[in-house]
């Protein structure tokens, strides 16, 4: 008997099916808690509208020496999840294939990979 898993995206705000190259990873923080979106393009640019009357009052502050990565920017396709996950399976860690990679992995892989 064959077994074929498929992973379904969906965007986290309006539960709308997303296709894989269509996700947009928003990972933001709010008061030192760190928050990562799948969202639509449309919704990823709502949210950086949004923001941006708090992005230009506030200022930026660097994650450098806290032993936390810097948050990625709302862009599409994380250029770099192949690379986690296979680093995350020789590491021991449990990922799958596509979908959402756990924080944790996330921590663990920028602070493995720390300059």
């Amino acid at each position: 008997m064959a077994r074929r898993e498929v992973t379904q995206y969906f965007d986290d705000l309006d539960q709308t099916p997303l296709e894989e190259d269509a996700v947009h990873i928003v990972h933001f923080a709010v008061e030192g808690r760190e928050y990562v979106l799948d969202l639509s393009a449309e919704n990823a640019a709502k949210f950086r509208q949004d923001l941006q009357p708090y992005m230009t009052a506030g200022r930026a502050v660097s994650t450098a020496g806290r032993g936390r990565r810097k948050a990625a920017a709302a862009t599409g396709r994380n250029n770099q999840s192949r690379e986690i996950r296979k680093w995350a399976q020789d590491n021991g860690y449990k990922v799958a294939a596509r979908g959402k990679i756990p924080q944790e992995v996330y921590d663990a892989y920028y602070e493995a990979h720390a300059k």
